[in-house]
């Protein structure tokens, strides 16, 4: 399987049983079976969606022992491919990185796909991944190493790469529940904030995505009309004065309705110390499942251990 063709949406009876170590028979009386789910060609070819894959794994506790084959021009694949068996980040960030320096999304949300194919899960991706590979991007860009056009282009191409791999991400039954996400002033930071929406929407919340540069009057609204059950923030840069004016009303709101306010991003922890009524603990994707788990399917969220002291990308 060459690298060109991990950008489909469907993996093979002959890809599912390299992953799992299985023969291909195998494969075939789970889906026979209706245990692991797949679509049939017109020709009578089992093909499986990555998200019913990833669902069977996780169901039956099932690990990848194989990887599928992988190939471009930047890596050799046998290297990428022991990586993701042996979680080797440290490899798959230097990976991410040369292709979030090339123009266009296409290769980062291949990579991204093949990663997620593996079972790498979501949070695993944003806080081993995305979050150090963007992180040394920044600095990079900071020693003068890279001009602000490529630094945009990597943030831009990580947002589309990251858009692209959510249809692919395994939704799980609503809970019920909703979250209202918002940046703060005039920051234009949305990795961060873009990862913990599709945190929330993989969970099974409904998510409400306000974006950038949201007056804080307007989140407010929001808070009022969809009464979430948590308001979710980000705060990387601003005038702290403002900032917590904002977060000040945006909190009074969400104390009407009940919701819990999460906020991160580097200012985050200093504002917390002076506006009543926020969390800027959750501030990586593995603490923020296990809170998200906590409320919406009767699981205990994570202690402090789990929390990363790292801040949003």
């Amino acid at each position: 399987m060459s690298y060109s063709a991990v950008q489909k949406s469907y993996l093979s009876t002959a890809d599912v049983s390299r992953l799992f170590g299985v023969t291909e028979t195998t494969v075939k009386r789970w889906a026979d079976e209706g245990t692991l789910r797949c679509q049939k060609t017109p020709g009578g070819h089992r093909k499986f969606e990555i998200r019913h894959v990833v669902e069977f794994a996780e169901t039956n506790d099932f690990n990848p022992v194989g990887a599928l084959g992988f190939s471009d021009d930047d890596d050799p694949g046998l290297k990428i491919q022991a990586a993701v068996l042996e979680r080797s980040y440290p490899i798959l960030v230097e990976a991410y990185i040369r292709r979030a320096l090339v123009p266009g999304g296409e290769r980062l949300f291949s990579f991204l796909s093949y990663l997620y194919q593996h079972r790498i899960q979501l949070w695993e991706i944003h806080d081993h991944i995305i979050r150090p590979a963007m992180q040394e991007i920044g600095e990079r860009w900071a020693r003068g190493e890279l001009c602000i056009s490529q630094e945009h282009e990597a943030s831009y191409g990580t947002l589309e790469a990251l858009a692209r791999l959510q249809c692919q991400i395994r939704i799980k039954p609503s809970t019920g529940h909703s979250v209202v996400c918002a940046t703060l002033g005039d920051d234009l930071h949305e990795i961060g904030l873009r990862c913990a929406a599709y945190l929330f929407d993989s969970e099974g919340w409904a998510t409400h995505y306000l974006g950038s540069r949201i007056p804080a009057q307007s989140v407010q609204n929001a808070v009022a009309r969809w009464r979430p059950r948590i308001v979710c923030l980000s705060a990387t840069h601003g005038d702290p004065a403002r900032l917590r004016e904002s977060l000040a009303m945006i909190t009074a709101a969400a104390d009407d309705v009940g919701a819990t306010v999460l906020a991160g991003g580097g200012l985050a922890p200093a504002i917390e110390q002076t506006v009543h009524g926020i969390d800027s603990s959750r501030n990586s994707s593995k603490s923020l499942l296990c809170l998200i788990s906590g409320h919406g399917r009767g699981r205990p969220a994570c202690d402090a251990g789990d929390v990363l002291p790292a801040p949003h990308p």
